[in-house]
């Protein structure tokens, strides 16, 4: 089918409401065009949970500037298959979960890590040099809520260090 889409950005301060106002008063307008939709509110920040394997270049990146407040989000916790980076992160004042994954573990792994993110209200995952394939399953379940920083993602590349 054919797929139309359109991202508007409304300064709150020109509207006379607020915005659970605004998504009441968009529903019917949505509803009559059977639109897909969604109001985000870019003054909250977005829950970034992080993973990351034994590679720190891509996690110190990110806490180095959510800690000087170049990024608008919170970190509710770092997710690893490995202990390398628990000291770094907690010192962070960030949790730090330990999930290993193995050939013969990797379901119950992602089962964690998705229970992880779900505990944390991750809006996003950000695999900060993660050297393991997520799961179809998990990936199929959070459309548009994985960002991939390094290409350890795809099939054909397993990973030097995973």
């Amino acid at each position: 089918g054919q797929r139309f889409f359109m991202r508007q950005e409304i300064l709150a301060d020109s509207l006379p409401f607020d915005i659970a106002a605004l998504r009441e008063k968009f529903a019917p307008i949505a509803r009559e065009f059977g639109m897909d939709w969604k109001i985000s509110d870019s003054a909250r920040k977005k829950r970034v949970v992080v993973m990351v394997s034994k590679q720190e270049h891509c996690l110190y990146d990110l806490l180095s500037r959510w800690h000087a407040d170049e990024l608008n989000i919170e970190i509710p916790c770092v997710i690893s298959n490995h202990e390398t980076f628990r000291g770094l992160v907690e010192w962070h004042g960030i949790p730090f979960h330990h999930v290993p994954v193995t050939p013969d573990s990797k379901a119950e792994a992602y089962a964690k890590v998705e229970d992880l993110y779900r505990e944390a209200a991750g809006d996003v995952m950000v695999l900060a040099r993660y050297m393991q394939i997520l799961s179809p399953g998990l990936c199929e379940r959070h459309p548009g809520q994985i960002i991939n920083i390094h290409h350890s993602f795809l099939p054909s590349f397993v990973g030097a260090k995973p």
